[in-house]
This record gives C-alpha cells, sequence and structure tokens, in this order.
C-alpha cells in the first residue's frame, strides 16, 4: 500500500483588521471633499467667463509658440500664469499641467547644462537638484534621447543619464 504524501500544513490567513470608527469617518470625509471638488470643477466648465478664459489660455499658447521676441514672450508668459490660476491653478483634469514649447525648451536647456556639469546620474537626483520632479523631466529627458543628445545607462530607477 502506498503512503500519502502529507501536505504541509497551511499557515493560518491573518485576520482581517477592522477599521476604527475615526478611520470610516475620515474615509467618507475624503470622499465627501472629492465629491466636492469634482462638482466645482463642472461648474467651472459650465461658467462662459471660464471657457473664455480657456480660449484665451489656448491662443497664448500659439502665440508664445510662433514668437521669437523675448520681451513678448515674458509678457505672454506672465499672462498665461495669471489666467492659469483663474481656470484651476497647476493643471486642469486629472492633475496635468500643460506645459508651453518654450517652458519645455527651457527644462531641456537646464537639463543638459546639468548632465554636462554631472553626467551619470539618476532621474531622481536631476529633479532634485533643479527643484523638479520625475514626472516633469521625463518627457522632456524622452525627447533629449532621441534627439541623440543625452544616453542612458542601465535600467528603470537605476537609469544613468550622461550629455553628449
Amino acid at each position: 500500500m502506498a503512503k500519502k504524501k502529507q501536505q504541509p500544513k497551511e499557515a493560518p490567513t491573518p485576520r482581517r483588521k477592522r477599521r476604527s470608527i475615526d478611520e470610516q469617518i475620515a474615509d467618507l470625509q475624503a470622499k465627501i471633499s472629492a465629491i466636492k471638488e469634482r462638482e466645482a470643477r463642472k461648474q467651472a466648465k459650465a461658467d462662459p467667463a471660464l471657457r473664455h478664459v480657456s480660449a484665451a489660455l489656448r491662443s497664448i499658447d500659439k502665440a508664445l509658440e510662433a514668437s521669437s521676441d523675448s520681451h513678448i514672450k515674458k509678457s505672454l508668459g506672465e499672462a498665461r500664469s495669471v489666467l492659469s490660476k483663474l481656470v484651476g491653478g497647476e493643471g486642469g483634469e486629472n492633475g496635468r499641467v500643460r506645459r508651453t514649447a518654450a517652458e519645455m525648451g527651457d527644462l531641456a536647456e537646464a537639463l543638459l547644462a546639468y548632465l554636462h556639469s554631472n553626467p551619470g546620474q539618476r532621474g531622481e537626483q536631476i529633479a532634485e537638484a533643479l527643484d523638479s520632479d520625475t514626472g516633469t523631466i521625463r518627457p522632456v529627458m524622452k525627447k533629449l534621447i532621441e534627439a541623440g543628445k543625452v544616453t542612458t545607462e542601465g535600467q528603470r530607477r537605476g537609469m544613468t543619464y550622461t550629455a553628449v
């Protein structure tokens, strides 16, 4: 008669921790504030004045791309920052920030200058040094890599960047 192999005993599943009343209330208050913010965004979209401000922002962005005069660009940038605060501050829906071509060009120049003086740094280090975050520098860095101005070594968070 063959003996049955004994299965190792399974560890008991850990018990689920129940949330306290205070934790439940905090979660509900967070949901309420999210609903209120969503409703405020909805009202802002329905407001004709804010729709015109959004159209003005798009026009300013086009003017910034077309202009080559530094004084005009500076004035348009100031006007854009004031209007963007009216529409919703730092980014519209999903927290996204729309940057102008001039801003992207300035960031690209700053990245290249930093990488020339500090080769072999990771994205987090570069972002910290430029008082930014990795989400802001990532698209600009990708364009620099595609253009062949920056080389990479390593993968994922261990990737280091060097200016060519």
